[in-house]
């Protein structure tokens, strides 16, 4: 059994989507869902602070246009450098708090907390590594608190943590989806029709 990083209910293990909210476990499943890409986080990487990825152009314009949220993780700027991404990194929306029982005041923008899924992003990102460095931490966290704010897609420009030898199945087994941004603009082109 899988718990649903969208809405909690345990799914059967080889479910192509959540049998309740249907978030997509595998690509087809896309076609088929009733949710709707809107909040993306970005990666480090994905701080387009130059202005010259044209994938990342094309996000930022549909975020302009209130088609998507670019989100980031608080720790996005504990690892970030230079002044000047930094900078484009600060006017990116934050993650929003998190809803925790008792903690949290009503009319806020927080949202309830997704699953901790902190020792199973351990195990896929880094299966053989016993001592973690900074950069591993970070890339977790990274991916941990999209999963606990209830962001939509991950993108990164860091397949080698995120995407090869098999993480990228064992992510969206999860309901967890981590792009390249040109994947998703490609993606999001297919699902909506954007330009």
């Amino acid at each position: 059994m899988t718990e649903c990083v969208k809405c909690g209910h345990n799914s059967t293990a080889g479910d192509t989507a959540c049998r309740k909210c249907t978030w997509p476990f595998s690509p087809n499943a896309w076609k088929s869902t009733t949710q709707r890409i809107r909040r993306v986080t970005l990666d480090t990487g994905c701080v387009n602070a130059k202005g010259e990825d044209p994938s990342l152009n094309a996000l930022e314009r549909w975020a302009a246009d209130g088609l998507l949220h670019l989100q980031r993780a608080d720790v996005l700027l504990k690892e970030l450098k230079g002044i000047q991404r930094v900078a484009k990194a600060k006017t990116l929306e934050p993650h929003p708090n998190l809803f925790i029982l008792g903690s949290s005041t009503l009319g806020s923008k927080d949202v309830l907390a997704g699953p901790d899924r902190l020792q199973e992003l351990q195990r896929i990102l880094f299966p053989n590594v016993r001592s973690l460095t900074q950069n591993q931490l970070y890339d977790i966290e990274h991916l941990r608190l999209h999963v606990l704010t209830g962001g939509d897609i991950f993108i990164t420009h860091n397949p080698n943590d995120f995407i090869t030898r098999g993480r990228q199945e064992n992510l969206m087994s999860l309901g967890i989806w981590v792009l390249t941004p040109a994947n998703l603009v490609s993606l999001l082109r297919a699902l909506y029709g954007w330009s």
